[in-house]
């Protein structure tokens, strides 16, 4: 088998067949096996990128959330003194995301723990609506999450078009949930 290819080649090749891996067969029937055959690789190969099976699945799993990471890092970049457009954009940029590498989206949830868009929507809700309670703050981040989670699951299965008139109404569904009501 061809393991010509320089390291981080072979470990990008590795995340990338471990995330169909993971989204095929779930955590519990993960098979290394699998995914060495997928790259063309010895069943040995995975070890020398990765210590043991759980380690493997860990770094796809922070290889996804780095990767929505820096794309949600980059929206805040573009509207730091506006918290509603930060947040509003930030789902949108989720949702791309979340087309854009229908696997990762599958595999996020599998990962358990709080997802990178909960974490700054959490923040950013109160920078929104100050004058809620922390109990309505919570509410509405959580029917913020729904709406951008939603959305994403349907434009992925095609339940909803994908084109920007509807990435438009989704933007304002999203406004309209950061309105005092």
């Amino acid at each position: 088998m061809d393991e010509e290819l320089g390291s981080a080649s072979v470990r990008e090749q590795l995340i990338a067949a471990g995330t169909a891996e993971l989204e095929a067969h779930g955590i519990a029937n993960f098979s290394l096996r699998r995914v060495a055959a997928a790259c063309n690789i010895s069943c040995a190969a995975p070890y020398k990128h990765f210590k043991n099976r759980e380690e493997f699945i860990n770094s796809i799993f922070t290889y996804i959330k780095d990767q929505l990471n820096l794309l949600l890092d980059q929206v805040e970049k573009v509207y730091p003194d506006d918290p509603k457009a930060r947040l509003i954009e930030s789902c949108i940029a989720y949702i791309r995301f979340c087309i854009a590498n229908p696997h990762f989206r599958a595999v996020l949830m599998l990962a358990g723990g709080e997802l990178p868009l909960a974490r700054r929507v959490e923040r950013l809700v109160p920078l929104c609506l100050p004058e809620m309670s922390r109990e309505e703050q919570e509410d509405r981040g959580y029917v913020i999450r729904s709406v951008a989670y939603g959305a994403a699951l349907m434009l992925e299965s095609g339940e909803i078009e994908y084109k920007e008139s509807m990435m438009q109404r989704i933007r304002e569904n999203l406004a309209r949930e950061l309105e005092n009501k």
